[in-house]
Parts: structure tokens; sequence; C-alpha cells
């Protein structure tokens, strides 16, 4: 089955399941430090790493991962590559630090000393608490005010009798091993 076509289940399944609200906010701040950092660098691949190992919620990961990566092109990759470029060169304190830093065996490896990684892993981690918090307040925010709503409409009742759609969810269900 072509996996786009499943994608509004999915988004569906993420406000209707189980999934607690503090898993779908780690997924979007995994989604954000994914964005705002270079998808070609070894650090991109440790995060891909945090991606498959830690439970997060990797369905709300993945729906993010192109809005803050179009915030990084838009902009916040100068500001990633100047806030970089302060931290490792004009701070002179922190020197010893990013000399420690790279001359550690597995952090030397994920080029912490370029200026868009250190960037945007700075302003990452600067907007992780917000993000998390909103991502969690949001969640909760959507199931409770409009799932009930969304689940009653006339909208949703038309879109479940429409065969195809109803074939489409049914073999979804049946190759989840769902009911």
């Amino acid at each position: 089955m072509i996996p786009f076509i499943n994608l509004p289940f999915k988004i569906v399944r993420l406000f209707t399941s189980n999934i607690s609200p503090a898993e779908v906010a780690a997924g979007v701040c995994l989604g954000m430090f994914m964005g705002f950092t270079p998808l070609n660098g070894p650090f991109f691949i440790f995060l891909l790493i945090c991606f498959f190992v830690f439970k997060v919620n990797r369905l709300a990961a993945m729906l993010v991962l192109p809005l803050f990566k179009l915030f990084y092109i838009l902009g916040v990759s100068s500001l990633a590559d100047g806030l970089g470029g302060f931290l490792l060169i004009d701070i002179s304190i922190l020197t010893p630090i990013w000399s420690l830093v790279t001359h550690m065996p597995v952090l030397a490896l994920l080029d912490l000393n370029n200026t868009l990684v250190a960037g945007g892993l700075a302003i990452s981690a600067v907007l992780c608490f917000p993000v998390y918090l909103g991502a969690k307040k949001g969640i909760v925010f959507l199931r409770v005010k409009y799932f009930d709503k969304m689940k009653g409409s006339k909208h949703v009742k038309w879109i479940t009798k429409v065969p195809i759609l109803g074939k489409l969810y049914s073999m979804s269900n049946k190759l989840r091993g769902g009911s």
C-alpha cells in the first residue's frame, strides 16, 4: 500500500490513541532538533539513532520535521551560523570546553565544531522547553476540544461511508493486526 494514503488515518490515530501527550511533545522536540541541524552530517545520524532508540512519537517528529526545516531554510540557518560562530569563536571562556568536546572520542565525531551544528543545537536547546510545553498543551487541547466534535461530524460520517476509504481503512487495520 502506498504509505501517504494511510497518513490521514495515522494523524487521526495520533489524536485518538492512548499515546501520552509527553511522548507526542518529545517527538515534536526531536523533530525540531532534526529540523534545525544540517541533514548531511554525523550529528543528524546521532539524532536519527535517538529517533529509533528512545520512546518518542515518530509520527509527530516526522510531521513537524518539514515545518522546522522550512524555518531553517527561510532564515534560521543564518541565525544558527552566526550563533554557532559566536559560541565557537568569539566567546573565549568556552574555548576549553570546546577543546575538551572536540577531543573526546565519540563527541569529536559528531561535528559539534561546525558553526551550523553548534548554532542549531543551541537554538533547539533554548526552544526545547517552550516547544515541549506548547506541544503537550496543544495535543491535550486538540484531543479535548476538537476530537469529540470531529468524531460526530457529518463530514467524518460521510468519509467513512465512501467505499474506497472504508476499504483502505479496514485494510490498514488488518495489516497492523488491529480489529
